[in-house]
């Protein structure tokens, strides 16, 4: 007998949710799987997950996204009750999973990102409850989503995935989701402003999303005047923090710059969202007697971070990168990986370091939200507001 037959004896044979079988066992398109149909149903089987049955609603959404070819890929278990009293059913593939709610008329699947996110969250016996959409491209063509009965995952490469639910999820809808400019994605998933407090807030790129738990009002917070600065003063500082790090050596004069070449988009590390960066250039000769000078092209990634519980934020040096010419002769006397190496000594130590940390007035009435780089380079800080 083989795999699928012996799975079929498992599952009650003709007495089980498969029937009598419809088809001879054949193989997969991909010449390593197996299947073999039924009256309710089908098993498929492969050599890394084995066999396992697919039926109803759930079969129904798998054969629609092409079944084992698709990005789900094969069934890595039978269909399964749902836990924690979510009332559903689900299976899981190589690639996502498809669920189904009891009495509902469609399965859903997840995968990626969003499922992560969704299983992290306690799938549907946590706070989204199931899943209402298959995974959709946004409007804006750039990132994904998928909405839930109580809520909504939204995914963006630069970000990954983040939930929205409750009146901030509603608020944001009415205005114009992830393409309204002032606020775009979600960077953060719903979060208490501090431990201990009931009012809520959402972040996003471009702004902050604030819930009042007494009037359950949305607010979209304006930046905090006292702790936010504008792009020429924020980078002022750190092209002044740059010079004074390329005065390590006498001999070093700068040809050009420094200059903000571009303020990246914000990033995913597998773990956080980093905010935008500062991108800074400068152009150094190094002065070598009798014979023509070494240049030096340099990038410095500069980022502000912050700290909620703290309410600090301060900006830091996440990554450079150096290009040195040595002309000839002067090649001769040092090559470009002793002048590279020497900028290492000083450079590499200050990577990670907190500069210009600054503290919100008074941490017992001002909780930090959030501190972030803008599209035009300007450093907005986000409060609490102080409501009774």
């Amino acid at each position: 007998m083989s795999e699928i037959d012996n799975k079929y004896v498992q599952l009650g044979g003709t007495n089980s949710v498969l029937g009598k079988a419809t088809s001879a066992e054949g193989g997969c398109a991909d010449g390593k799987g197996r299947y073999r149909h039924y009256a309710n149903g089908s098993i498929f089987w492969h050599p890394l997950t084995g066999a396992h049955e697919v039926h109803g609603l759930i079969h129904a959404k798998w054969a629609q996204l092409k079944s084992e070819r698709g990005f789900l890929g094969y069934p890595v278990t039978d269909e399964s009750a749902s836990s924690g009293g979510a009332k559903g059913r689900y299976n899981l593939f190589q690639g996502g999973a498809i669920t189904w709610k009891q009495d509902a008329n469609e399965a859903f699947e997840t995968h990626g990102a969003i499922r992560d996110k969704f299983w992290q969250m306690g799938a549907e016996a946590g706070l989204l409850g199931f899943p209402m959409t298959d995974e959709t491209k946004t409007s804006d063509n750039v990132g994904r989503f998928a909405h839930f009965e109580h809520g909504s995952i939204f995914w963006k490469p630069s970000i990954s995935a983040h939930e929205v639910h409750g009146d901030i999820r509603a608020y944001w809808s009415n205005h114009g989701w992830e393409t309204n400019s002032e606020l775009g994605y979600p960077i953060s998933d719903e979060t208490l402003t501090f431990q201990g407090s009931q009012r809520r807030f959402s972040d996003f790129e471009n702004g902050v999303l604030y819930w009042n738990d007494k009037t359950r009002a949305v607010s979209s917070l304006p930046k905090f005047p006292a702790g936010s600065q504008p792009a020429d003063q924020v980078i002022s500082t750190i092209k002044d923090a740059i010079v004074k790090a390329l005065q390590f050596d006498s001999r070093i004069y700068i040809k050009s710059g420094p200059l903000l070449r571009k303020l990246t988009d914000y990033s995913w590390d597998g773990a956080a969202v980093h905010n935008r960066f500062y991108k800074i250039y400068v152009g150094v000769g190094i002065h070598v007697k009798f014979v023509p000078d070494p240049t030096s092209d340099l990038d410095f990634w500069i980022e502000i971070s912050f700290d909620r519980g703290k309410g600090t934020a301060w900006s830091s040096l996440h990554h450079w990168e150096v290009h040195t010419h040595v002309p000839w002769p002067t090649s001769t006397k040092v090559s470009a990986s002793e002048i590279n190496s020497e900028y290492k000594k000083v450079i590499n130590p200050m990577v990670g370091v907190p500069q210009n940390q600054t503290s919100v007035p008074d941490p017992n009435k001002f909780h930090l939200l959030s501190a972030k780089v803008m599209p035009n380079g300007d450093l907005n800080v986000y409060l609490q507001p102080l409501l009774g």
